[in-house]
């Protein structure tokens, strides 16, 4: 079945046709599916792959994430994602780099280092962000700014921007009442 689904996924994900509205349902339901993610919502042209085989990788999602269309998410050393957590057009996630001390001159005889991802709560991350292997918590309610490479963990509630990205503020939060 999972192969099935996967299949499908790879069928579905770059035609236009699928963003109408009820046929976008279809590909959600594939991708929900493959996931066990009930509350993940996946645009057009989106890849969510291990970029290397993995013995211990893994996608999770705890609650409702938005991924928007021409994102990339690399989940080789594995993704963990909280909940209500936006992920904007555009966005690249690396979870592996290659070694580059100690190794060979030839890159592809370096070995392959997994890095594990956790997005907490709240997060959102801007579009065509960049996020690298060497980030390991993007703290909740922490936004990145569009266009943003991050290198580094993020505080809860900090706004990151630039290259490379750097706390330009602290969000003021106020709770909505029910």
């Amino acid at each position: 079945m999972k192969k099935i689904l996967k299949l499908l996924i790879l069928i579905f994900r770059n035609s236009p046709l699928f963003s109408v509205y009820g046929l976008r349902r279809f590909r959600w339901g594939l991708y929900r599916k493959f996931f066990n993610s009930p509350l993940l919502y996946v645009d057009e042209k989106v890849i969510i792959s291990t970029a290397h085989a993995n013995k211990d990788a893994f996608f999770k999602c705890k609650g409702e994430v938005n991924i928007g269309a021409d994102t990339y998410i690399d989940y080789s050393g594995g993704v963990d994602l909280g909940k209500s957590i936006a992920i904007s057009e555009g966005v690249k996630i690396f979870t592996h780099n290659h070694g580059i001390h100690d190794g060979y001159k030839n890159w592809k005889r370096n070995p392959i280092k997994f890095s594990k991802l956790v997005i907490e709560d709240y997060a959102w991350i801007g579009a065509g962000s960049i996020i690298l292997p060497s980030v390991e918590v993007i703290g909740e309610g922490s936004i990145i700014a569009a266009g943003a490479i991050l290198t580094k963990s993020t505080e809860p509630y900090g706004v990151y921007a630039g290259n490379p990205a750097k706390k330009i503020t602290t969000r003021r939060i106020h709770e909505e009442e029910d």
